[in-house]
């Protein structure tokens, strides 16, 4: 909107210099009136046409007219003799209207609609008369044309619907009131040259002095209009002319500029006049250079009496000091907020929360375009988060080690801030994007905090202390949370290892209670059935005996198996079972420990069988040890596996493995259940009331010894449809002797 109205005030203002200055800001006047004029002429006819009020309101005509003012406007802007009547010939158009406006009037037999177009017409025509008019005499004279015309018009319409007194009333009424008030005008612009006159003499008398002073100097009188202005103020004479007479708030208002500011100095003007004081005044000014700094000291100047006649304006640039104390002033919130920041910083819960405060202070204290925050993980300084001002390119920064010459890596080696003022200077392969410029400064040995600007610059040394500060309070925060992190791990493996414990003892209890109840009832019984076939052998039934020393056994078999397993672990755990590597045929292996548990798979009523593989699978192991984690899967697969299930082992090899597998048609597991699977003591139920027996060490036993022989376990398993454990071991390298042929092994 500002620019578009400083276009049409170029478009309206006249050029020609030899011109006054009240002639131009004539013709500037009725220039815009003439372009105004067409538009009230053709929105009068189409109100009129609307209302339907006149038959005789002919529309070429105001064309006509509207088209004249168009083409004087136009002859003006290329004519310089236009320009010097434009104000004259503008009149002509005005007469021209009134003379119409009355004509139809009359043709509307001074209708009360026409009636007060006429009074209208004849007093906002005689205003704009008076705006161009030096004189009283064109003043009178369309004053005076209007009547006559009035006249004329009731003379010649053949009824009246408006009194003609009334009507010639109310334009003497108007004429009249502008009459006076022109003269009014007139006499109050000599009055005002009068003064200008004597405000010009006095500023003769004053320049030379004034002009001798090292500042900036006005001199004001007791309005606090300009006298005088130095050149040291204002440098262009013409600004400085339009300055006298005019008020700081009116200059400010004519050209567009800060009206408060020059209320400000008025205020500060008159003050001094009152109170006949010196006044200071401090402001601020936007230049292109940026903001200036000014002191305005105001001092009155008074006559012998005491009575204050004008008052010295002068300005000292105090735009260092400002500066400084700005300076001064940002570091002091840099340092509060700082200060504010640590204590959230401090309250953090997780590395996130740090690099979120980090962030903040870095946008609401240093407000750097570019900010990135990288933590140290398995090697890499892995970017955790990255902002960018808007408009400014920058690829998403990688993980990178670093040992690389990036600035993040070199803070993170040194220990200290590290500052790129041309980011291209580096030796490395990332793309910086718009990025020219960068800082980093460690969180200790956690990571790095990096800002950067899209320009080539330094950094202020303070900005980077402050950096440092707050990368070694996130360092502290990260140690913290780190040592809590142990803690929580350390308590969670303490309830851990205190809950299976519980359960070891639980399941010790039972595993060791139960076959030793049914060994000490069992015996009891034999021995009561042995004490009846001593008595009375009729009565005596042998077959009890067997059936019952079987079972005795059993549960002492099942005892020793659970003594087995806990000093297996106990072996394994600390590192007493020796462990030595020598050729076991996986196949026959598995075949005598199938038929070892052949008698548990037959009760279990589950078929349990070894594949025959074309060739021997030889793998380099223990045979204790492989026997010990063989038999343990193969119990465990007769173990969950269902009444009319399946065991299968099977092996082969696989590249440089031995590969043997135990799959079962059993229960299975879920996923969450295979993660803990080889832990100690861990079973599918758990506690006095689980379904089935063991201590739940096999596993776990299994694993151990696979690992110490340099071997892997793996688990394919889903709940309900069986599970399939595969061990690969050191495959055994052919031997190459007597005893021995090429096709013994695969």
């Amino acid at each position: 909107m500002y620019a578009l109205a400083l276009q049409l005030y170029q478009l309206l203002r006249p050029e020609d210099a030899f011109f006054s200055r009240r002639h131009r800001s004539q013709v500037q006047v009725h220039r815009l009136l003439s372009l105004l004029g067409p538009v009230l002429l053709l929105v009068h006819g189409a109100a009129h046409r609307a209302a339907a009020l006149s038959h005789y309101d002919l529309l070429w005509f105001r064309l006509v007219l509207a088209g004249g003012l168009l083409l004087l406007f136009s002859a003006s802007l290329v004519s310089a003799s236009v320009r010097r009547r434009y104000v004259e010939a503008s009149w002509g158009v005005l007469y021209l209207v009134m003379a119409w406006t009355v004509t139809l009037a009359a043709l509307n037999q001074f209708s009360g609609e026409y009636s007060l177009s006429v009074l209208f017409v004849y007093a906002l025509f005689g205003g704009i008369v008076i705006l161009g008019a030096d004189s009283m005499a064109p003043v009178l004279s369309f004053l005076a044309t209007g009547f006559v015309l009035l006249g004329a018009g009731v003379w010649a319409a053949p009824a009246r619907e408006t009194s003609p007194l009334v009507l010639g009333s109310g334009m003497a009424d108007v004429a009249l009131f502008e009459a006076v008030a022109h003269w009014w005008g007139l006499s109050m612009r000599n009055s005002l040259k009068t003064q200008r006159d004597e405000l010009r003499r006095s500023r003769d008398q004053q320049r030379q002095m004034i002009e001798q002073l090292p500042m900036e100097m006005a001199v004001f009188d007791t309005e606090a209009r300009f006298q005088y202005v130095n050149e040291r103020a204002v440098g262009d004479p013409a600004v400085r002319e339009q300055l006298i007479g005019l008020t700081n708030e009116g200059y400010c208002r004519r050209h567009d500029l800060d009206v408060a500011l020059g209320r400000r100095r008025d205020e500060s003007i008159r003050e001094v006049v009152e109170t006949k004081s010196i006044n200071r005044l401090r402001e601020t000014i936007e230049t292109d250079e940026g903001p200036r700094h000014y002191l305005r000291i105001h001092v009155p100047i008074t006559d012998p009496d005491g009575t204050v006649r004008k008052v010295v304006g002068g300005g000292l640039d105090i735009t260092e000091r400002k500066e400084r104390e700005r300076d001064l002033r940002a570091r002091q919130e840099k340092i509060e907020a700082l200060y504010e920041a640590t204590k959230q910083l401090l309250r953090a819960g997780s590395q996130e929360e740090v690099s979120d405060r980090i962030h903040w202070v870095l946008k609401e204290v240093f407000d750097y375009p570019f900010a990135h925050t990288g933590f140290l993980e398995d090697g890499l300084i892995v970017p955790e988060r990255t902002e960018a001002a808007s408009g400014l390119s920058l690829p998403m920064p990688e993980a990178r080690p670093p040992q690389e010459n990036m600035v993040a890596g070199q803070a993170l080696r040194s220990g200290e801030a590290v500052v790129s003022e041309t980011i291209q200077s580096l030796a490395d392969s990332i793309d910086y994007g718009d990025l020219r410029s960068a800082a980093s400064v460690p969180i200790g040995g956690h990571g790095a905090i990096v800002v950067g600007k899209a320009d080539e610059t330094t950094y202020r040394q303070f900005n980077l202390h402050l950096l440092e500060l707050l990368g070694g309070y996130a360092a502290l925060v990260l140690d913290r949370l780190r040592r809590e992190a142990a803690l929580r791990d350390a308590k969670e493996a303490a309830e851990e290892a205190s809950r299976l414990k519980s359960t070891m003892l639980a399941n010790m209890s039972h595993e060791i209670r139960t076959p030793l109840t049914s060994i000490i009832g069992f015996s009891e019984t034999i021995e009561e059935e042995a004490d009846l076939l001593e008595a009375t052998p009729a009565d005596a039934n042998p077959s009890t005996l067997s059936r019952f020393a079987h079972l005795i056994g059993k549960n002492g078999r099942r005892l020793l198996d659970t003594l087995d397993g806990v000093l297996n672990l106990s072996r394994l755990e600390a590192g007493q079972m020796d462990l030595a590597a020598e050729r076991i045929p996986l196949d026959e292996l598995a075949k005598g420990l199938v038929d070892e548990l052949h008698p548990q798979a037959e009760e279990a009523g589950v078929h349990c069988e070894v594949e025959k593989t074309p060739r021997p699978v030889v793998a380099r192991v223990d045979r204790g040890g492989m026997q010990i984690a063989l038999r343990n899967l193969i119990s465990n697969a007769i173990k969950y596996t269902q009444e009319g299930g399946r065991v299968r082992v099977r092996s082969h090899r696989a590249g440089d493995a031995a590969v043997v597998e135990v799959e079962d048609t059993g229960i299975g597991m879920d996923a969450d259940t295979v993660e803990h699977v080889f832990e100690p003591f861990r079973q599918a139920s758990e506690g006095l009331n689980r379904e089935y027996e063991g201590t739940g060490l096999g596993l776990s036993v299994t694993k151990q010894v696979i690992e110490k022989m340099n071997g892997d376990i793996e688990v394919d398993t889903e709940e309900d449809a069986g599970t399939c454990v595969r061990l690969r071991l050191p495959r055994a390298a052919p031997e190459a002797d007597a005893g021995s042929s090429p096709g013994d092994e695969q």
